[in-house]
């Protein structure tokens, strides 16, 4: 089956390729969601079934993700400072996020949820990719993937930790993270990262199977379909109303603050004599204006966050981005 799947992806063009992925990710999307809503408040399926799931991805998918995707990924000099303007605007968005929801009344598990939701954001086919290549062809998907090169081991290699820590202590207050905690089955994908940044730059070469069979593709489907899934159980329609505040709150963060730091991060460069070309400007700009991740969502639920909150912040800002924000995108760039 995967030899008929990988010949019949050989005979499509790049541009092909990429429409097929994104309406095969739709379908993954809707239907998934839909369908863990549907288990949840029609049969009665427990929400808590999502952290299992989650859990799940992480240990079986994710690690095998990331050492992929990092490992195949050429590292081209000449556009460092692509994926360097989108670790920074992260980590920028990191820091004002803590401070923004540090004036708000809420227990701690809520305000790492609201902060998580604030820094990560969906830059994939799903997300800032794809509106990349609609607005810019496959030179902007081209962009749009090497913006994410640094983005899955600064996850990996900061927030797992961070929120180790945080689940640490949370049953002993004075429970410090070790290097050892690393090998935590819930963090596979940190060493899976550091194994596939080393094996990248010493120019190993990834077996041929991976790209043959798709088997990234393939990961990637399974992993969204159980991720959204579980995204599904957590939705309660009567819910979303309890976090109308938020939404606003989260709202400036991901499509006002975050244009606004990644606007001023170009000019800085500018200042510096690092000119970029206008293409490199447009995918910056719209990967700034992105809805929160699918991996907060998981996270959340994972590190005993708030999972509930999680799920509707995502489907909040994916709603907001996708009727608002792309057709604000579209006006602007066409």
């Amino acid at each position: 089956m995967l030899s008929v799947l990988s010949n019949l992806l050989a005979d499509l063009s790049a541009p092909q390729v990429a429409r097929l992925r994104f309406a095969g990710m739709l379908v993954v999307l809707v239907g998934s969601l839909v369908s863990g809503y549907l288990a949840s408040n029609r049969f009665g399926l427990p929400e808590r079934l999502a952290k299992k799931i989650m859990t799940i991805v992480l240990v079986c998918f994710n690690w095998l993700i990331a050492l992929f995707v990092i490992w195949h990924l050429q590292l081209r000099r000449q556009l460092i400072w692509l994926p360097i303007v989108g670790v920074v605007s992260m980590l920028a968005i990191t820091a004002l996020s803590t401070v923004v929801f540090s004036f708000l009344k809420l227990d701690r598990r809520s305000r790492l949820t609201l902060i998580l939701a604030g820094a990560l954001s969906n830059h994939g086919y799903t997300g800032g990719a794809f509106v990349c290549y609609a607005l810019f062809g496959a030179a902007g998907l081209g962009l749009a993937n090497i913006y994410l090169v640094l983005w899955l081991p600064t996850v990996y290699l900061i927030f797992f930790p961070l929120l180790k820590i945080h689940e640490l202590r949370t049953r002993d207050s004075n429970a410090k993270f070790k290097l050892r905690q690393v090998l935590d089955f819930r963090c596979l994908a940190l060493p899976a990262a550091i194994t596939a940044i080393v094996l990248n730059l010493a120019n190993v070469e990834a077996p041929h199977f991976i790209a043959k069979f798709h088997i990234i593709d393939i990961f990637v489907y399974i992993a969204s379909s159980l991720a959204f899934f579980a995204i599904g159980l957590r939705v309660n329609l009567s819910r979303l109303k309890n976090y109308i505040g938020l939404y606003f709150l989260l709202g400036a963060v991901k499509f006002i603050l975050a244009p606004a730091v990644a606007l001023l991060l170009i000019w800085l460069l500018a200042q510096t004599g690092q000119n970029l070309t206008g293409l490199v400007k447009n995918v910056i700009i719209v990967l700034s204006v992105t809805p929160s991740a699918v991996l907060m969502v998981t996270m959340s639920n994972v590190f005993d966050l708030d999972g509930a909150l999680a799920s509707s912040l995502w489907v909040v800002t994916m709603a907001i981005f996708v009727a608002i924000v792309v057709p604000v995108l579209f006006f602007i760039f066409t």
